[in-house]
């Protein structure tokens, strides 16, 4: 076996879930938005009684074939909907034009077309992806 035949299909990434109101965020639901995204490995869940969570951390395996996700909307008892934001931590290369792992915007066959026939390209996607520091 050597580099040239592995082929990666998946890759373990832990995500931040923002945004969810406070009587949703727990260790089911984070469980729960994570499995529409891959499978879940792990969540992580730390929370005293004196503390908020701001955010759901949960581990998934992210399949490459697809784009990232930037967010979803959760749907509360009440029927309410609510976007939650998506933060992937130790992301480091990905497109900023389709949102695939595989490559980035220099090697992006739809950025390229794009960029061919509009002045101005805005992305879907970007640096905001990107957890930063340490808790938010």
């Amino acid at each position: 076996m050597t580099v040239g035949n592995i082929k990666m299909e998946n890759v373990s990434l832990w995500i931040l879930i923002w945004g969810a109101p406070f009587d949703m965020v727990s260790p089911q639901e984070a469980k729960e938005v994570g499995s529409r995204l891959g499978v879940v490995k792990e969540v992580e869940w730390k929370q005293r009684k004196d503390d908020f969570n701001y955010f759901m951390r949960v581990k998934v395996l992210l399949p490459i074939s697809k784009p990232l996700r930037r967010g979803v909307f959760l749907a509360d008892s009440d029927g309410k909907h609510t976007w939650v934001k998506f933060k992937y931590e130790r992301l480091s290369f990905f497109c900023h034009s389709c949102g695939f792992l595989d490559h980035d915007l220099r090697h992006c066959a739809a950025h390229f077309t794009a960029s061919k026939n509009i002045a101005e390209v805005k992305y879907q996607y970007g640096d905001f992806l990107k957890a930063t520091g340490g808790r938010q």
